[in-house]
């Protein structure tokens, strides 16, 4: 009987072993078979992407557009002067000339007439309170002013309280929690809540109470907090002028500029600015090697092994809805994910490579790019470079490791993909010191722009949108994740909305095995996450920007850099010239007063509201309008 239990055993243990060895060699068979015979279709190949001659080029230190604003500041406000860096970089970004005047220094103010717009970015006007009266006539006789901080002084709020569209009542400071955005200002973002400030321990208190704002007031955004509602931007029409309120303190930030951009596009009867008109979609770490054997999460919902769920049920989800969409990916390539930093730097084994190809060969044959990433996943710094806490990875003991590993990642790339060229480098985990940069400047010539992070809380190593002064094009990524929609409260989708305001850009990017990582979304099931992807994607839809890959938005953006604007207007009429273009150029244009009728040297398309997007076909663009 023992004996009989014994061979028993040993016959079922034996199956255990003999069936999955089946399975996985039938799947082996299809996965060949699936992939012999992929090639890379050679109409896709040495794809060119229309980049401005090098000559062509205008540094933006070199754009003079015409002031037609005077910001004022007061440099002895420590906590309100930082918002004034901000606020200048916008203006520049959005070619609009500016005059700086600091009252902490004189109380002198130039002429209002040489100016459209005021914008006060500070709280405390003791020295110009002999002006202010002034500042409200200009107003009145038909300039704007935007008040970028609480107007707290209180001749504003006493004698003043009309102008801003206050009815009498009582102000104080109440705790602003959440925002509630409740027009389409900021494209996409309408009938959203933002978690404004932290709920427990961090409140904002900007001024509230039981004041009223006067009917013809138009509130773009309230806040919310245990004290009761606040209004936190509103516009006001002040006889043939406006007024804009921003009752909050989110114009000092990065992550608002799109909100100072929206803000100042209510000062006028119409405001154009340059944007980049771009969506792009990273995934990071593709194509890479594959995890063997069972992930957890994936086989607590699918009971199958890593490479299987990665070729026939997330590539495929990840190409539906790309095609549902008509988004574009780019990937960034990455070899290994081992830690070596020191030569010699061995490709992967063959089996790991032909699944890279095989994934490789139909995202290009998609059309879509991919880019470099690193032969692994250690960022390009030297042994200086401090990690803190924050990171586990090594560090290169010289640039000619570095060097060396990049290198074969090319080479391998190269014999995976012949005729792609990797022309877009993106850092690991987004850190990319100057030393590695300057490695990619001078040592790998089809690298042309760069991706890191539009905000960097952890290292502070951030960019901005445009040119570098290396010459390689900078397209920071904004957010990240399968289901940015659904983190609504979170500073990301914030920062998302404002460079849509912004910039009229999307950039995003995931990862391949954010279904693994619990961090990540792991715990919710590739299900969810693919459909928080899906609701994403059906968002930006709604939202007429150009899906393109990295290297198209690069192209972009040298055209967006390049521009310089001159804005005449005219009772019916909104003229616009453009130095530094090129062959076509992307513009927002906010008409307050007046209807589009007819374009010429370009065509407008409706965003939200009262607000286009211009494509201009010419360097001089005529906007005729009519009055309801």
């Amino acid at each position: 009987m023992e004996i009989a239990l014994s061979k028993k055993s040993y016959s079922n243990n034996l199956w255990l072993i003999i069936i999955p060895l089946i399975v996985f060699s039938v799947l082996g068979v299809i996965v060949a078979i699936e992939r012999a015979g992929i090639a890379l279709d050679p109409k896709l190949q040495n794809q060119t992407v229309s980049f401005l001659p090098s000559g062509f080029m205008i540094p933006r230190s070199e754009h003079n557009p015409e002031k037609r604003c005077l910001v004022i500041c007061n440099s002895s406000e420590r906590d309100t002067y930082p918002d004034v860096e901000n606020i200048t970089f916008v203006l520049d970004q959005m070619s609009i000339g500016f005059t700086l005047t600091d009252i902490n220094r004189s109380s002198y103010l130039p002429p209002l007439g040489e100016y459209k717009t005021v914008i006060i970015a500070c709280t405390e006007l003791d020295s110009i309170i002999l002006s202010i009266e002034r500042i409200f006539n200009w107003v009145k006789a038909g300039g704007g002013l935007l008040f970028a901080q609480t107007p707290e002084y209180e001749v504003l709020t006493n004698y003043f309280y009309k102008e801003l569209g206050i009815e009498r009542g009582e102000t104080i400071l109440i705790p602003q929690v959440d925002a509630h955005l409740i027009t389409d200002l900021m494209p996409g973002g309408k009938d959203t809540v933002i978690e404004w400030s932290d709920k427990e321990f961090a409140f904002d208190y900007r001024m509230g109470g039981n004041f009223r704002l006067d009917r013809e007031c138009i509130v773009h955004m309230t806040g919310s907090g245990p004290q009761g509602p606040s209004p936190m931007l509103w516009e006001n029409r002040v006889g043939r002028g406006r007024i804009v309120v921003n009752n909050n303190d989110a114009m000092g930030e990065k992550w608002s500029r799109g909100l100072v951009a929206a803000a100042y596009s209510l000062t006028e009867p119409a405001v154009a600015y340059p944007v980049i008109n771009a969506s792009v979609i990273f995934i990071d770490d593709f194509p890479s090697p594959t995890p063997e054997g069972f992930d957890p999460y994936i086989k607590k919902d699918y009971g199958v092994m890593t490479e299987y769920f990665y070729t026939h049920i997330w590539f495929p989800d990840m190409l539906r809805l790309a095609q549902k969409h008509k988004v574009k990916y780019s990937g960034i390539i990455i070899e290994s994910y081992n830690d070596q930093v020191n030569p010699t730097f061995e490709p992967e084994p063959l089996f790991i490579t032909e699944r890279m190809k095989y994934f490789g060969t139909l995202f290009l044959n998609e059309g879509y790019e991919i880019g470099l990433h690193g032969y692994n996943h250690q960022s390009l710094v030297l042994p200086d470079f401090d990690y803190g806490d924050e990171l586990p990875y090594n560090k290169w003991p010289a640039e000619e490791n570095m060097i060396s590993a990049l290198r074969e990642c090319v080479r391998y790339q190269e014999e995976l993909f012949p005729g792609n060229i990797m022309k877009t480098y993106v850092p690991p985990s987004n850190v990319l010191s100057k030393e590695g940069r300057a490695v990619l400047k001078n040592n790998f010539p089809d690298i042309n722009l760069i991706s890191g992070l539009l905000i960097d809380d952890i290292f502070g190593l951030e960019d901005d949108f445009g040119m570098g002064e290396d010459g390689l094009i900078n397209l920071p990524r904004i957010s990240s994740g399968f289901s940015p929609i659904d983190d609504q409260d979170e500073k990301p989708f914030w920062a998302m909305l404002s460079e849509i305001s912004m910039h009229f850009v999307n950039s995003h990017f995931i990862h391949p095995d954010d279904p693994m990582d619990p961090d990540r979304g792991a715990e919710l099931g590739w299900e969810a996450l693919s459909k928080g992807f899906d609701t994403y994607l059906t968002w930006l839809k709604k939202i007429p920007m150009r899906q393109m890959t990295s290297q198209e938005a690069g192209a972009a953006v040298q055209r967006f850099d390049n521009l310089t604007l001159k804005t005449t207007l005219a009772p019916l009429e909104i003229v616009l010239d453009l130095e530094g273009f090129y062959d076509e150029a992307w513009l927002l244009v906010r008409i307050n007063d007046g209807i589009p009728q007819k374009t010429l040297g370009g065509a407008l398309t409706h965003v939200s509201d009262n607000l286009y997007l211009l494509k201009a076909e010419s360097s001089h663009v005529e906007i005729e309008l009519y009055q309801e």
